[in-house]
């Protein structure tokens, strides 16, 4: 509403001289005639007073800044960068290191490597924003890049499961960049273009795992699908899983410089004790895990981001498996390089619903509405997959193919629930001080499901194939049920998350 057409619709209930359901009876209409006295504008300063909290003051969103929240994304990229890359490769890493000598037994071990990143940064996450709070941003996300670039090198030259474990651990403990991004962009913004801003996180997830999957996918073992390449450099076919593990190196290295050298510290200046109030000691104590969890609320939503976490994580590491596993094992037998094209795939359309989809859908139904509409996806996704090999099993490559585009394009679209739930943490946080916390307490039950997931999802992949459990299918029937629990506990959470 503009200045001229607050002041008109003022004078217009000054005239009536009504109360407040006469001036809502007439919202849509503009008086003409001025104050025609000193007492008539009396009154209007009166009635001003009066309307002033029924008015909705519309406040334009302060401009994003562009620049920094570039730099800041592509920090962002590189955390999934980091722990996806090897997940095209990391079942043939397996079995050519000896580590493995059944395929079917890949699974297990594949497992255990991919939690052992998310184990180790969950042991430090909430640490690192703690010390974040102290020596700063910058100083964080620099330790962040710099091992999370070495140990990727010395991940893919690699040569026992003991060495992949070791640098994957290393990784994960210097890996509290997620949290403390997250703070910076609140302290970037404000409350008119902090939402806008937080959209932008799943994007960068999106991008990063199309890059990973390409670089995991395409560059291991170079030499087998170049042998020149094997040729004129040795060390191609000496460490086939080398290449890729470098370029994924190469993220963390350039953005760290570019954060070095352009990164603004967003970390406010320490109080003095001179400056400190009882009331700033108070918002201090907010700051605690327990005492965010003693908001019913925080819990709920807490355990619902858990829940959607965990399949969705138990999805990314299984596709890649069930891709890799031969036909007669359960799977469709597809190579690293067909492995990469369908996790592409699948970042390619997260990426284009994120950016034209999800915000016409949140004003269409509502953030909660929608986050209920998309985790229930996930239950088709499940049930979808078994039904591929049995299209693989009949030899029919077309329906395959088909069939995987159906389940990525419903992992695409489900994944939207991570902004959905972004916008409702946002919300659900007590005050502006507490917001650090709350993200580092969602990255904490993140991690934890990246802990758990691939190694119990992959290992009840093995146990379904080696046993035959219910017809090979008993991780399907398991995830199917999982997906139900978290569609039912979206139900508790409350309707005014998300809402403007």
């Amino acid at each position: 509403m503009t200045a001229a057409a607050l002041e008109s619709s003022v004078r217009h209930y000054g005239s009536n001289g009504n109360g407040g359901n006469e001036h809502s009876s007439q919202r849509g209409r503009v008086g003409t005639s001025a104050p025609s006295s000193e007492q008539d504008r009396t009154e209007v300063s009166s009635d001003v007073d009066e309307m002033t909290p029924l008015l909705k003051c519309v406040v334009p969103p302060t401009p994003l800044p562009i620049a920094q929240l570039l730099i800041v994304l592509f920090l962002r990229v590189t955390e999934p960068i980091a722990y996806m890359v090897c997940f095209p490769f990391i079942n043939q890493m397996l079995l050519d290191i000896g580590a493995v000598d059944d395929p079917k037994k890949a699974g297990f071990y594949a497992g255990i490597v991919e939690s052992v990143f998310a184990f180790t940064e969950l042991l430090t996450v909430f640490h690192w924003g703690k010390v974040s709070d102290r020596i700063g941003r910058k100083p964080v996300l620099l330790i962040g890049c710099a091992v999370g670039a070495v140990s990727a090198i010395a991940f893919g030259a690699s040569r026992s499961f003991t060495a992949l474990v070791i640098t994957r651990a290393i990784n994960g403990l210097a890996n509290g960049n997620v949290a403390v991004l997250k703070s910076v962009i609140g302290e970037l913004t404000d409350e008119t273009n902090q939402a806008r801003a937080f959209s932008f996180f799943p994007l960068s997830l999106a991008i990063g795992s199309i890059l990973a999957s390409c670089m995991g996918g395409y560059l291991s073992n170079i030499a087998r699908t170049f042998p020149s390449l094997g040729d004129s450099y040795p060390i191609l076919r000496a460490y086939p899983y080398l290449l890729p593990s470098v370029a994924a190196a190469c993220f963390p290295i350039v953005s760290g410089i570019i954060a070095a050298v352009w990164m603004e510290e967003t970390l406010p200046p320490k109080k003095t004790a001179e400056d400190c109030t009882d009331e700033d000691e108070q918002e201090e104590e907010s700051h605690g895990a327990f005492k965010l969890l003693q908001n019913a609320d925080i819990r709920v939503l807490m355990w619902s981001f858990t829940v959607m976490s965990l399949e969705s994580i138990a999805y990314q590491a299984l596709l890649p498996l069930f891709f890799f596993t031969p036909v007669r094992d359960g799977g469709l037998g597809f190579s690293e390089a067909q492995i990469g094209t369908a996790l592409s795939i699948r970042g390619v359309a997260t990426i284009a619903v994120q950016l034209f989809a999800f915000p016409h859908l949140v004003r269409a139904v509502g953030n909660t509405r929608l986050f209920r509409i998309l985790v229930v996806l996930y239950i088709p996704t499940f049930l979808l997959l078994p039904l591929l090999n049995v299209l693989a099993r009949a030899g029919a490559p077309a329906p395959v193919w088909v069939g995987v585009a159906v389940v990525l394009a419903l992992g695409a679209i489900s994944n939207m629930a991570f902004a959905s739930n972004l916008i409702m943490t946002n919300d659900a946080v007590p005050n502006r001080r507490s917001l650090g916390a709350l993200n580092g307490l969602a990255a904490m039950f993140s991690s934890a499901t990246r802990v758990v997931g691939p190694s119990a999802a992959n290992s009840l992949f093995a146990l379904s194939v080696d046993r035959h459990a219910l017809g090979g299918n008993l991780i399907w029937a398991f995830m199917t049920c999982l997906a139900l629990v978290g569609w039912q506990s979206s139900w508790h959470l409350k309707a005014k998350y998300g809402r403007q």
